[in-house]
């Protein structure tokens, strides 16, 4: 679970998110191609690559000088598998709460029925 909490804070920055946002679409990028998507400088870039890479978010692949980025998709189905792990629990909660919510719903709409018959009978005496 402290991987997954470390992951989670990695993706927390918006810049790395868009970094992976650009390697989504075109997998197998030089550092230089990924900068003209950004606003950032290029020791800026460094800095979010490795951090990514420490939580193995991106694979780098060393060819000669060059270094072509990645995503690591089986990192990121691991993390959409720790989401899914809270659905269950969280739907259950929701049904329960939305069954409580449609009860009272109920209740109160026969109260105002018994009520407006209460006063059409008044009314018509």
């Amino acid at each position: 679970m402290e991987n997954t909490t470390t992951s989670f804070e990695v993706l927390g920055d918006p810049t790395r998110m868009q970094i992976l946002t650009v390697l989504s679409g075109n997998n197998n990028m030089r550092a230089k191609d990924i900068l003209e998507h950004l606003n950032v400088t290029q020791p800026t870039l460094s800095h979010h690559m490795h951090l990514l890479e420490n939580e193995k978010l991106v694979v780098v692949k060393k060819i000669g000088r060059e270094c072509f980025y990645s995503i690591e998709k089986d990192t990121i189905l691991s993390l959409i598998v720790t989401l899914q792990g809270f659905l269950p629990l969280k739907a259950s909660r929701n049904d329960a709460y939305l069954k409580s919510e449609k009860l009272e719903k109920d209740k109160k709409d026969k109260k105002d029925k018994k009520k407006k018959k209460k006063d059409k009978k008044e009314k018509s005496k």
